[in-house]
């Protein structure tokens, strides 16, 4: 069964002849693949603490502190991405 899916905003931005700064991708990639190194190390310590020997409380005390340090740092990271948005958007406004 043939689908049909609408790509006009990719083909609009594709068809235009400006082009973003070869430095965007690579600092893309690198920003995505930190994030995924701190979400994966997150869901770990997650794991850990949910299968740990502690009590119920200080589990949640535990998980409720890791949550907060997650935040923090992936918190550099999402300024970077919003960065980077930003400098793509501008170059295809």
């Amino acid at each position: 069964m043939a689908t049909h899916v609408e790509h006009s905003r990719l083909q609009k931005a594709s068809n235009t002849n400006r082009v973003y700064s070869p430095d965007i991708l690579p600092l893309l990639q690198t920003v995505l693949a930190d994030l995924a190194d701190i979400d994966f190390a997150f869901e770990k310590s997650l794991e850990t603490i949910r299968h740990g020997p502690a009590d119920e409380e200080r589990k949640s005390e535990m998980i409720a502190s890791l949550w907060r340090q997650h935040r923090e740092r992936r918190e550099p990271y999402i300024q970077e991405l919003l960065a980077l948005r930003e400098r793509i958007e501008t170059t295809f406004i």
